[in-house]
């Protein structure tokens, strides 16, 4: 080899070191070379951007843009997919629609943006499983109750107990009870003028005593007293005490609950029907508002008091603020679900609503083609799951395109109750021959 060549060598040598000692800087300060075409020589090298995932589970397939994420040659010989979580270095700005597979699991679709010179973040991605429902009891359709601690499911009108851990049923006194109410730990319930202990499946209290003429029981648990009509009067008996007394009189008392020492009442008066609250140690008429005519009954959670018009549709907010309790009424509604002290979701036919009270920021959330019959909402990850009779839907709604997820195709479905985790949803369906209650796991 003449001395001419070998200097063309060690000088081509010492220019591919430098050329490959700056791209390899550029690279690891966070520079591209953009290669599109044609070539824009003043954006010939780029800026690039970090995209940060995580997923729930982990180990998910990640596809950006169409293109599965491999381990570069340079580390691993074998070429082998990158999951989650990871870190992926030197994007280029602009939008990307990233994809997350995992064997087992329904895929996660989401387009984010990468900006130049920052990370983006896209962490705690849920994906969910691709399961088959689980049979718990077989069953004619009608209304469960789910204990608070969601152990124990009532069919009322089976007359038995469903204990959700172990799918084992038993025989509860009594029977056609759709009249439900239950103690805060779970253990005791009353049925239509029934007070029952679950754990040995015995009369907690003799409710005889008032006679047979009773209905529209209401259990203050807390103060040991139980509410009920009788003879056109709303009563109370002391159950420590047996001592019987008579609250309110002379009206017609269509419905009626008690909470925070005052007793709320709907009252038909010439047929005009009025919401109405007295004190409930005097007896002193607080407030009386006109309702427009209507099917009207209470129903209390953890969070608020609600007075709900079948006949309308109408849902009207209450507050404890006597002289104006109506703090605004919605419809259409069909079913709703407070998830905390200020956020309420709802639905109608076709469309689900939820409403901030504290901003009293109303949004729409979903409008599907098929008719809503029931719904399930997991605040903390925020997805939904929601029934149309026929099969069940899942929205992420962490994700920009709320693409429904189908989980299960069925018949009447119905109930639908996530567990305490969050983790299996319960139901009543038909699927294949069998209707009963079965759950499906979610996560």
């Amino acid at each position: 080899m003449s001395k001419k060549i070998r200097d063309f060598l060690f000088i081509a040598f010492i220019v591919l070191f430098i050329i490959l000692t700056i791209f390899i800087s550029l690279y690891a300060a966070g520079y591209k070379l953009n290669t599109s075409w044609p070539p824009k020589f003043r954006q010939l090298i780029q800026k690039t951007g970090m995209l940060i995932l995580d997923s729930n589970p982990n180990n998910a397939k990640i596809i950006i843009n169409g293109e599965e994420q491999r381990q570069s040659w340079l580390i691993d010989i074998g070429q082998s997919s990158i999951t989650t979580p990871t870190k992926i270095k030197n994007l280029l700005a602009g939008e990307y629609t990233v994809r997350l597979e995992k064997d087992g699991y329904w895929p996660l679709e989401k387009k984010i943006k990468i900006e130049a010179g920052q990370s983006t973040f896209m962490e705690d991605s849920i994906l969910f499983k691709r399961s088959l429902p689980l049979s718990l009891a077989l069953c004619a359709p009608q209304n469960l109750s789910f204990s608070p601690d969601k152990k124990n499911i009532i069919l009322g009108e089976d007359g038995t107990i469903l204990n959700i851990k172990n799918a084992s049923t038993s025989a509860i006194i009594g029977t056609n009870n759709n009249n439900i109410q239950w103690s805060k730990s779970g253990n005791q319930v009353l049925l239509d003028g029934k007070l029952i202990n679950l754990d040995n499946n015995s009369s907690s209290y003799d409710l005889s005593v008032i006679g047979k003429t009773a209905t529209n029981f209401y259990w203050d648990e807390a103060n040991k007293k139980i509410y009920y009509q009788a003879n056109g009067n709303i009563n109370c008996i002391l159950t420590d005490k047996n001592i019987i007394s008579t609250i309110l009189s002379g009206s017609n008392y269509t419905a009626y609950i008690v909470r925070n020492n005052l007793i709320y009442t709907i009252e038909n008066t010439e047929g005009q029907n009025y919401l109405r609250i007295y004190g409930l140690d005097n007896n002193i008429l607080k407030s009386s508002t006109y309702l427009d005519n209507g099917n009207f009954n209470f129903r209390q959670d953890e969070y608020h008091l609600n007075l709900y018009d079948s006949k309308q549709q109408t849902l009207y907010l209450l507050s404890d603020y006597t002289e104006q309790p109506i703090i605004t009424k919605i419809r259409p509604v069909i079913n709703w679900q407070w998830l905390n002290n200020n956020f309420l979701i709802w639905h109608n036919d076709f469309e689900i609503y939820s409403l901030n009270t504290s901003s009293n920021k109303q949004d729409l959330i979903i409008r599907v083609s098929e008719q809503i019959v029931n719904i399930a909402w997991n605040k903390i990850k925020n997805y939904l799951v929601y029934a149309n009779g026929n099969q069940i839907n899942l929205i992420n709604l962490n994700l920009e395109k709320k693409e429904p997820i189908t989980l299960l195709k069925a018949k009447n479905i119905n109930n639908l109750v996530l567990d305490e985790k969050n983790q299996l949803l319960y139901f009543y369906a038909q699927v294949g021959q069998q209707a009963g209650i079965y759950k499906l796991q979610l996560q």
